[in-house]
């Protein structure tokens, strides 16, 4: 696990707990005085919220997206506008519906951004018009969004760190992309390349394309192990996708190697625990946990908690041999696509949360 530390200029990570700011290690964006630190919305309730999403092409993103609906629901805020653009990878439209969402002059919008970069200017056009943004799953380089999300480069160093550990630090891997060019496969790509740099023994085979959907993964790993009936000596999958390419091994009559199981479903852990052998590595993606926690920084911030940063990040969740045993359920199938929540709690606890506040309540 390379140890590269935390992209912190004005030290702002030294007010929070070490455990807190160790999840900062290796974050590739730079952490910045929040925005919101001193505001307060003029409302005292009857917020209103729009959401800009992406298209729910994986499970995780229709979940993410349905329970940000249920917990402004309950929160009695107004959702005025709910976009998504018409495929993962068309940024120009996704911007477009953005500046639509600021023009509603909404409380908040939640956001789940295609590609950071080209979101800056559109999330400090909503901060300059008193707008807060909360950015889900991917990240901004921004003080005018908070953005709550777990390190995407970290957790990809751990649990590529524990595949490439399950080889024996040698041999061959297959590297199953996501969307190519979007933040979090960026960022799982890079921590990817952080481990694998100490491990010169190991090289990258090849690569196929997922998109993040499970099943095209699967028809993706399928296709190359036509091609390479040897298969390969482990996986480094970018996310969400390692129950289609375990079942392309078995599809193919292979015995699945290790699987860096990031985004890790029911079905894949439930697989694993009844093969005691089989070296499972994987992390969790609390999907409900994450848009809950995003719905109750929202309203903290309206109320007027001062968000101390701009970039909320939880350290990974990582399941393995160690604690895989008492998070599956034998109920489960191993055909299950649900994601593994492992423990959600672990996702930003009231007791973590109330670090990242000036004024947090109880």
């Amino acid at each position: 696990m390379p140890d590269i530390g935390a992209n912190d200029p004005d030290g702002l990570l030294a007010q929070f707990s070490p455990a807190t700011a160790a999840a900062y290690n290796a974050y590739p964006l730079p952490v910045r005085k929040s925005a919101w630190a001193d505001w307060k919305s003029k409302k005292d309730g009857g917020y209103t919220a729009a959401i800009v999403g992406m298209p729910p092409a994986s499970a995780f993103v229709k979940v993410m997206l349905d329970t940000v609906r249920k917990e402004l629901a309950a929160a009695n805020v107004e959702i005025v506008a709910d976009l998504a653009p018409d495929d993962p990878t068309n940024v120009p439209l996704q911007l477009q519906q953005f500046s639509q969402a600021v023009a509603l002059k909404p409380d908040v919008i939640f956001f789940i951004p295609l590609a950071g970069e080209p979101s800056v200017d559109a999330v400090k056009s909503a901060g300059e018009a008193g707008i807060p943004v909360i950015s889900l799953q991917s990240i901004v380089d921004s003080e005018y969004a908070v953005s709550v999300t777990g390190n995407s480069v970290l957790q990809a160093m751990n649990v590529g760190a524990g595949t490439l550990k399950a080889i024996g630090g040698k041999g061959n891997v297959l590297r199953v992309t996501g969307i190519p060019g979007i933040s979090n496969e960026l960022y799982a790509e890079e921590g990817f390349r952080n481990v694998l740099e100490l491990c010169p023994e190991v090289s990258v085979a090849g690569e196929v394309t997922g998109f993040f959907e499970a099943t095209t993964a699967q028809t993706a790993t399928l296709q190359y192990l036509a091609t390479n009936p040897a298969g390969v000596d482990g996986v480094l999958q970018s996310g969400t996708m390692g129950l289609g390419v375990l079942n392309a091994f078995q599809e193919s009559g292979l015995e699945a190697p290790p699987i860096a199981d990031i985004g890790a479903t029911e079905g894949f852990a439930s697989w694993a625990a009844q093969n005691g052998d089989y070296p499972y590595v994987g992390s969790t993606t609390p999907t409900v946990r994450q848009s809950q926690v995003s719905v109750d920084i929202a309203l903290r911030i309206l109320k007027g908690e001062g968000p101390k940063i701009n970039q909320f990040v939880n350290n990974p969740f990582v399941v393995d041999r160690t604690n895989l045993e008492e998070l599956v359920d034998p109920a489960w199938k191993t055909t299950d696509s649900t994601d593994l929540a492992g423990n959600p709690e672990m996702f930003f606890p009231d007791n973590v949360l109330k670090e990242f506040f000036n004024n947090p309540s109880s």
